[in-house]
């Protein structure tokens, strides 16, 4: 796997120390030419943007999509130009993952995200929006006991339904036909193929990244024919991502590299091969379309090569944070973005 480029990583709970080994992971470990950071300050951390900083100083040929944050109101319009000015290559929002959209209480196609939407069409910069959860999520007789145990049940009546925010989803795209959106997790419809593949016929500019959710894979297996011909009718709008996360634990590591191993032998195998306790059918896709997905599409959507980091005006966009009060950094945050500005001051490589 030494071509793929892996779309969607993160480092949650973690520092420089964190983001450095997340770089050397995804290098040595999992093969990875190039990875893109996906800055979640939406989940209320304000120092996730200055480790998406600290991700393309590592390493040149990384990119890093910057997030918005909700500690005081302000213009994100403006902010999006800020964060494109230091180099940021797109977008990521975690908005309307059902826990955050129960805290912060945004749409996706809220007003308050017009100014957003339209500088990032005016810039053309590519969004990576999630979205939702597997829908099972709703139905306790349904819904994992993982995911239960990790908080991720949503029924009852306390978080707003996943018809809603789809539908809310989909009202974005009508407003922004132009604008340039990833959805992560196959928008978590793969339980429902004429669903997307209307969609995608809908919004040309739309596209979707295949990170798992093993629920994702399993659905894959219900209709396998059905499935294997999406992925061949729409090979030029796939996304390969993995969700990578700097695994602490062997446990951890374990799990991150038997997923990593499914969507290699997802989009790979033409067989049914081993996924835990049961077997699933590869799609078996054309070398050509493989090297599209895992490869070029992200390129093609965020830029053949990540910008160039411009340092004075990250430092700036650093020093403002440690500065203005309002952000009420926690002491965690702020040691993060002074570590930050200092590699920023000598370009010091961890």
């Amino acid at each position: 796997m030494e071509k793929w480029l892996d779309c969607h990583c993160h480092v949650l709970g973690g520092g420089t120390e964190a983001v450095r080994e997340l770089d050397r992971c995804q290098r040595e470990d999992f093969g990875r030419c190039a990875s893109n950071f996906l800055s979640v300050e939406g989940m209320d951390d304000a120092a996730q943007n200055a480790l998406g900083i600290c991700f393309k100083l590592l390493n040149p040929r990384n990119y890093a999509f910057g997030g918005l944050h909700y500690r005081f109101s302000y213009d994100f319009g403006e902010e999006v130009r800020k964060l494109a000015e230091i180099g940021f290559d797109g977008i990521k929002m975690i908005e309307n993952k059902p826990s955050e959209r129960k805290r912060l209480g945004f749409r996706q196609d809220d007003p308050r995200y017009d100014s957003l939407y339209r500088t990032v069409t005016a810039l053309d910069l590519p969004m990576l929006i999630h979205v939702n959860d597997p829908a099972e999520n709703w139905d306790w007789n349904r819904c994992s006991d993982w995911a239960k145990e990790q908080g991720y049940y949503y029924g009852g009546g306390d978080y707003v339904s996943y018809e809603q925010v789809a539908a809310e989803t989909v009202s974005m795209l009508e407003k922004y036909p132009h604008m340039r959106v990833c959805l992560a997790h196959l928008f978590f419809m793969s339980d429902d193929e004429p669903r997307l593949r209307t969609l995608m016929e809908r919004f040309p500019n739309l596209s979707l990244d295949i990170t798992a959710g093993t629920e994702m894979y399993y659905a894959f297996d219900d209709a396998p024919a059905v499935w294997r011909q999406f992925f061949l009718d729409y090979a030029d709008r796939i996304l390969f991502g993995t969700d990578n996360c700097c695994p602490a634990s062997e446990f951890d590591r374990k799990i991150a590299g038997e997923i990593n191993d499914l969507e290699r032998d997802f989009l790979t195998r033409r067989e049914r091969f081993p996924l835990w306790d049961r077997r699933i059918q590869g799609a078996g896709l054309p070398e050509t379309v493989v090297r599209k997905i895992t490869h070029d599409n992200f390129r093609a959507f965020a830029g053949r090569k990540p910008k160039p980091l411009n340092t004075e005006k990250a430092a700036a966009y650093l020093r403002g944070r440690l500065e203005n009060g309002e952000y009420r950094l926690r002491e965690t945050e702020r040691e993060t973005i002074q570590t930050v500005l200092e590699m920023l001051k000598g370009r010091e490589i961890l």
